[in-house]
């Protein structure tokens, strides 16, 4: 059975888990967490104390903290994928869940789910990618009012491209980038964004690449230059440099030093 976990204490609001080969869990029992669940393949029975849910492909099922479930096979089941998220953190984010559970129909959120659990177990993605696109979707799915009604200045937006221009090769959370900044994460991202059009974790990549491109035309190797500027081996480097210049970086290296 292929098990696989995100889990970092960077970002330790969340935690996935990612089975490929479901087994049913008769025993009733809770979290400590909110818990999203979604399936690929088969079905589950998710059984609350009053009554039970049919989960099936294209679904999501949200289960609060406090109650109690179980889930049994309906038929062979596949490609499971638990999401667990502090709700604690929830609130800070002013994001009040209540309901003991919920079964969503949409097939749009469905695909954002299984967008964002394949992002959280990539293990080439940055940590500040991996969180703007939970904060995303936990805002797209949870949250229908401002977080916060407060005026976003540009000044600000710049004060953090400042702080990126300057940071950009660290592992950059948006947990501590909103400590600095004294603002909520969602009021981070969407000052940011507002001005300049860009998610920050895209901003980020964009200036990695910029400096990729740089270190490639002092004919350094392209492997040295993928570490140097941040990305995780040449191929990451080779996918993201082709994105924003649509050529590889061996091939802009070559037309420099032909």
């Amino acid at each position: 059975m292929k098990t696989q976990i995100f889990k970092s204490s960077k970002l330790n609001f969340l935690e996935l888990r990612y089975i490929e080969k479901i087994t049913q869990c008769q025993k009733m029992h809770l979290h400590e967490e909110l818990t999203i669940t979604a399936i690929k393949k088969g079905s589950l029975n998710i059984i609350f104390n009053e009554g039970k849910k049919l989960l099936k492909p294209k679904e999501l099922i949200v289960i609060n903290d406090h109650i109690s479930h179980c889930a049994t096979l309906n038929e062979v089941s596949e490609h499971g994928y638990v999401l667990y998220i502090n709700k604690e953190y929830l609130k800070a984010l002013e994001i009040f869940y209540d309901k003991d559970f919920e079964h969503i129909f949409s097939e749009k959120v469905y695909r954002k789910f299984i967008s964002l659990c394949k992002i959280l177990l990539d293990e080439k993605a940055s940590l500040i990618f991996k969180e703007e696109c939970f904060l995303e979707f936990c805002i797209d799915t949870f949250h229908k009012e401002e977080a916060q009604k407060c005026e976003e200045n540009d000044n600000l937006a710049f004060k953090i491209k400042e702080y990126l221009d300057k940071n950009y090769l660290e592992e950059l959370t948006l947990e501590e980038m909103s400590e600095t900044f004294n603002l909520s994460t969602i009021h981070l991202i969407r000052v940011f964004k507002k001005e300049f059009g860009l998610p920050i974790h895209s901003y980020i990549l964009n200036k990695k690449v910029h400096y990729a491109k740089e270190l490639l035309a002092s004919n350094l190797s392209i492997v040295e230059v993928a570490l140097q500027s941040g990305f995780f081996d040449q191929s990451h480097l080779s996918r993201s440099f082709k994105r924003v210049f649509q050529l590889s970086p061996k091939e802009f290296q070559k037309s420099i030093f032909a």
